[in-house]
């Protein structure tokens, strides 16, 4: 792959969330030209290519947009049980793939294209762009630096719009099709960035799922996780369809606590409703507190950051993860948000969901 032009871009969707990622693509000086894929009859070829005046080709057949020699990337939004048989067939053709969540109704599925990714040396990750908010960066620099000295605890938060606000019919809501609830289908951004500020995995869960919600449904809306890392540190996760004032209010929140001091990092608070790339412009006081000698700006920090405007899904938060997704699929890198994380994520909640069902604590292998 040569970076002497700009790239060519395949977009493939499955189903109806994909129409602000091809957006993002739009406003990036280093896309040429896209070609847009309907994988099925739920999406809609002509209103996928609407989303940008750069594609040039439209397809209705994976296998005939994975005929062109030309593609340098794709970006995947599919049906979680639709993509690791996409995402297969664009690895096999040694594409580097960029995907939305959750991408697989279970972490073995996940697992073999991790797998098939990694012996074709092929770079795949997921569209989680809130690594890329300014308050989890600057934590994430906060920890490397030890200004939190060993850390010991974190709790995460990821709250949303009640069931009541949603249409219940579609896939999201079935087993077969979405594999499960709240936890992959939102909270997912909450769990990967605890995963990515810790920096290590989980080996035990224990966890209450349910169904709190007047409207019944089949999957979770309520999950409360308790998490022993590696290392022996421990977390809580919670997340959940519990917040009234429409479909898209939050509650999303991580803090950290350290022998050297403790961070607050409340990336979303429950507000007016918010739509498209708008939410993530709505920010709150982020808070750290250090006693480490060793950090160079120690005692109580407070920042808060206005964060531009963008068009599509994520802003400049997925800019930025886009330019580096490209970067390193150029490169044979990892993907910002390898896929490793993401089977890793599955295991975890499906360790949820064992632990839920039995009463009991479940280990997850390394």
């Amino acid at each position: 792959m040569s970076r002497e032009n700009q790239l060519v871009v395949g977009a493939i969707s499955s189903h109806g969330h994909e129409l602000g990622h091809v957006s993002v693509l739009d406003q990036l000086e280093e896309v040429g030209s896209i070609h847009v894929c309907a994988a099925s009859d739920l999406v809609n070829v002509d209103d996928l290519a609407g989303e940008s005046a750069r594609v040039v080709g439209k397809y209705t057949s994976v296998d005939a947009l994975l005929e062109r020699a030309d593609l340098d990337v794709v970006i995947m939004c599919a049906r979680p049980d639709h993509a690791p048989a996409i995402m297969e067939k664009v690895v096999s053709a040694g594409l580097p793939v960029l995907y939305d969540k959750p991408a697989a109704t279970c972490a073995d599925d996940m697992r073999r294209v991790a797998e098939l990714a990694k012996r074709k040396g092929v770079t795949a990750g997921a569209m989680l762009q809130w690594r890329y908010h300014p308050m989890a960066l600057s934590l994430k620099r906060a920890l490397d630096e030890g200004a939190l000295g060993d850390v010991m605890t974190i709790e995460a938060k990821m709250l949303n719009g009640l069931v009541l606000y949603r249409d219940t019919s579609t896939y999201l809501f079935d087993p077969e099709t979405a594999g499960h609830g709240i936890l992959t289908w939102l909270g997912c951004h909450c769990l990967d960035l605890v995963l990515y500020l810790m920096q290590e995995r989980v080996v035990e869960v224990m966890a209450m799922l349910g169904n709190l919600n007047p409207e019944r449904i089949a999957v979770e809306d309520t999950g409360l996780l308790l998490l022993k890392f590696e290392s022996g540190r421990m977390g809580t996760f919670q997340a959940g369809y519990h917040l009234r004032g429409g479909k898209a209010t939050y509650d999303f929140y991580i803090g950290m606590r350290g022998t050297e001091g403790y961070a607050i990092m409340p990336l979303l608070e429950p507000q007016e409703e918010t739509s498209g790339g708008s939410e993530v412009e709505l920010t709150s006081t982020y808070t750290l507190f250090s006693e480490s000698r060793g950090w160079n700006t120690g005692g109580v920090r407070r920042e808060r950051f206005a964060i531009p405007h963008a068009p599509g899904y994520g802003g400049v938060m997925a800019e930025a993860l886009y330019r580096d997704f490209f970067d390193a699929a150029l490169s044979g890198a990892p993907a910002p948000a390898p896929i490793e994380d993401s089977v890793h994520m599955l295991e975890i909640i499906e360790a949820a969901k064992a632990s839920s069902d039995t009463g009991r604590s479940v280990s997850i292998a390394k």
